[in-house]
């Protein structure tokens, strides 16, 4: 590869990596041109394009990727996401268990900011399974990011709602519990608490739960919603 194309790599990595999406794959897609096959600029070109939802072209450009290096879990990961939003869903879970699969078998453990990056997006595979009505399906990748990464409270909500969504409270109550034990302070997760703690029947241990929210941000427009909604009944 001459000097100007190796030029054009970095200046787009530089612009992805500040999430100048649209800068990044100008530069990106001249080294294309040009005859250059790297898994990770095809990568980058499948993340830019998946972000603007161009997602036939996302699909090329992962396929691409993970065709250079078949270990490229992040490739992977992207392809089974735009293959999920594409409504290809078998082939959405072949491409995941293709990324499980480079995970385990890969020799020593993987950095933090690795970890991180998977874990958002099996996050973001649970968005979209819970938003089209497969909550089951959602907590499976919710409980795989928390394998990754137990710490991250807000996936762990998430795992909740999904249980809560598909009618388990005793479920969501346990995660729920697990989040407020590291958290206490962590109101969504409170709130949340309540809501099941309402669900199963237990109104005054809700009504606590939405109190000591309410203690901590008076202003609180959910808690505050909860609360009106006991003392109507």
């Amino acid at each position: 590869m001459n000097e100007t194309v190796w030029q054009q790599v970095a200046l787009g990595k530089g612009f992805f990596e500040k999430s100048q999406y649209y800068e990044a794959e100008d530069c990106l897609k001249k080294v294309v041109k040009a005859g250059g096959r790297y898994a990770d600029v095809f990568c980058m070109l499948g993340i830019a394009a998946h972000e603007r939802q161009a997602l036939e072209e996302a699909k090329e450009f992962f396929e691409a990727a993970v065709e250079l290096n078949a270990n490229y879990v992040d490739a992977w990961l992207g392809l089974s996401l735009t293959l999920v939003e594409m409504g290809l869903y078998e082939q959405a879970r072949t491409a995941q268990e293709k990324a499980r699969h480079v995970r385990l078998s890969s020799p020593g453990e993987m950095d933090a900011y690795l970890k991180q990056k998977i874990a958002n997006r099996y996050s973001e595979i649970g968005e979209i399974l819970t938003s089209s009505g497969w909550p089951a399906k959602a907590i499976a990748e919710y409980q795989r990011a928390l394998d990754l990464c137990p710490e991250f409270v807000d996936i762990r909500l998430k795992l909740a709602n999904a249980y809560m969504d598909g009618g388990n409270l005793e479920m969501a109550l346990e995660q729920l519990r697990h989040i407020l034990h590291s958290q206490p302070d962590y109101l969504p997760g409170r709130v949340r608490y309540g809501l099941a703690l309402y669900s199963l029947g237990r109104t005054e241990e809700a009504k606590v739960a939405w109190e000591y929210v309410l203690q901590k941000n008076p202003e609180h427009r959910v808690a505050k919603m909860y609360m009106n909604l006991i003392e109507a009944r």
